[in-house]
């Protein structure tokens, strides 16, 4: 969705993009490059200078005036402060344009939306590209980008507000940032246009022209071609990966359904979600989780059909082993796995196994009810059951690929789930990483035995009354205390 009016532009205005990090701003920032007009570096801490050139002019010239203004409430720049200001970065980026042999300049510094109100009274004539992204899928990509720890990216105030947390401090991060650039939008309407990552991914021509367009530049039919082939300056701060792509990629749209939403606490949720519907997401629900694959976060997107466009052709091999195990099951194996864990009799988990191109097919496994637990159990197969069928049923879903990786002994679960490839999702136990469900599924597959056991409380033995201060015999031992198998605790 794009969000502009209609309005004069001057020639030579600079243009800012203001946004949280991980929302495409590289890419934006490859495609602006790309243009003959637009001239767009790394990360240069422009906004920052300004702010700080503002500050240090104004201290001066309000000098000895017993105003503490300058320390406590929003910069305000006289003419006088906002010209020396625009003169020095003009200085700065006239050198710069010509090198480049450009007539305008565009800047992406991250922490631009801190000091957009400075920006807009330096720049009077400024225009502004608020580019947003769905906040849970900028949480998948700061995890997958920060894998030994978040940090960087304007994330280290946040991560040390929520230790322990990244989605909670990822998620803190985005809504910071992005109602900040709301709201500055709201307050300068004519300057501003809104982008979303998604519009600029999946449609980047319409989206490059209407950027164009409002920027009052002449359009450039290839663009989003011609901003992997254009060179553009690597030294300063960006995204790494966009180096060693080739292309504008929607792959990464939707992908922050696996991002847990239970780790995101209600003061924190309500207003993300508040700020998702201003623009037109969808919102963070309790059933986050509960989708299989990607989905676009876009509330104004076709809703997904529930089985993909894909035909699937690669997910046979997946499923073939998977119902090639289950029947290599003895019978004496089920019923240890039904004894051990006693909490899933009668249970019917889905084994969802999702292809690349966007297909998906299951097995269904019913363990056999507690008065049953040596019968075999059962097993189906096919397109997912109705959702009146399968809400309250546990799934354990995984790419093809995955689940085969799994079943060879090349990896398992934990690693696969902690790379974010396989997930368990248990409507009836939500708050745990590995429910009774996800170990009964293990053992069933052959790929872990070990029971989940836990030790009774020791007894308290009578005994003959003792000198105060004595210690206590040690309590006579529980004639059941060895490992029996229970629904998982931990």
């Amino acid at each position: 969705m794009l969000t502009t009016k209609a309005l004069s532009t001057s020639p030579d205005s600079p243009v800012f993009i203001l946004t949280a990090s991980r929302s495409g701003s590289t890419l934006l920032r490859f495609i602006l490059d790309s243009h003959p007009d637009f001239a767009c570096p790394p990360e240069t801490g422009v906004p920052a200078a300004c702010a700080q050139l503002a500050r240090a002019w104004g201290v001066l010239e309000n000098a000895g005036s017993g105003e503490l203004r300058l320390l406590t409430g929003p910069l305000v720049l006289s003419p006088r402060v906002a010209a020396a200001v625009r003169a020095a970065i003009d200085d700065a980026y006239g050198d710069y344009l010509r090198a480049r042999g450009k007539p305008r300049w565009c800047d992406k510094s991250l922490d631009a939306y801190q000091f957009a109100d400075v920006l807009a009274q330096v720049y009077p004539d400024a225009k502004f590209i608020v580019l947003t992204r769905h906040c849970m899928d900028v949480v998948a990509s700061g995890v997958e980008i920060c894998p030994w720890g978040v940090s960087r990216f304007g994330f280290d105030p946040y991560v040390a507000q929520n230790p322990g947390n990244s989605v909670a401090a990822i998620g803190s991060y985005w809504l910071a940032c992005t109602q900040a650039t709301l709201a500055f939008a709201e307050k300068h309407p004519d300057s501003c246009l809104r982008v979303r990552y998604e519009d600029l991914v999946t449609a980047p021509e319409e989206t490059a022209a209407a950027i164009f367009s409002f920027l009052g530049a002449a359009q450039a039919p290839g663009i989003a071609d011609a901003a992997f082939r254009t060179p553009h300056e690597a030294d300063g701060p960006g995204d790494e990966k966009i180096w060693f792509t080739s292309g504008v990629s929607e792959d990464s749209v939707g992908r922050g359904y696996v991002v847990p939403a239970a780790a995101l606490p209600p003061p924190l949720r309500e207003p993300i979600n508040k700020t998702l519907a201003k623009l037109d997401y969808r919102t963070i629900g309790d059933d986050w989780n509960a989708a299989v694959g990607p989905s676009d976060p876009r509330a104004d997107a076709p809703e997904a059909t529930g089985v993909g466009n894909g035909q699937g052709k690669d997910l046979k091999p997946a499923l073939q082993a998977l119902a090639a195990r289950i029947a290599s099951r003895q019978p004496a194996e089920l019923a240890e796995i039904a004894a051990s864990w006693a909490g899933v009799a009668g249970t019917t988990v889905r084994l969802i196994v999702r292809g690349d191109d966007g297909a998906r097919e299951e097995i269904r496994w019913s363990f056999p009810a507690a008065e049953n637990s040596g019968n075999s159990g059962t097993v189906t197969s096919g397109e997912p059951a109705d959702r009146a069928d399968t809400d309250l049923m546990p799934m354990v879903i995984a790419p093809a690929a995955s689940w085969l990786s799994v079943l060879d002994g090349r990896s398992n679960f934990v690693t696969e789930m902690t790379a974010g490839r396989l997930r368990c999702v248990n409507p009836n136990d939500t708050h745990r990483l590995r429910s009774g469900e996800l170990h009964a599924v293990a053992a069933l597959l052959g790929v872990a035995r070990i029971p989940v056991a836990h030790k009774p409380a020791p007894r308290t033995v009578p005994g003959p009354s003792r000198p105060a201060g004595q210690p206590s015999a040690p309590a006579a031992p529980h004639p059941a205390a060895v490992p029996v198998g229970f629904q998982n605790e931990t």
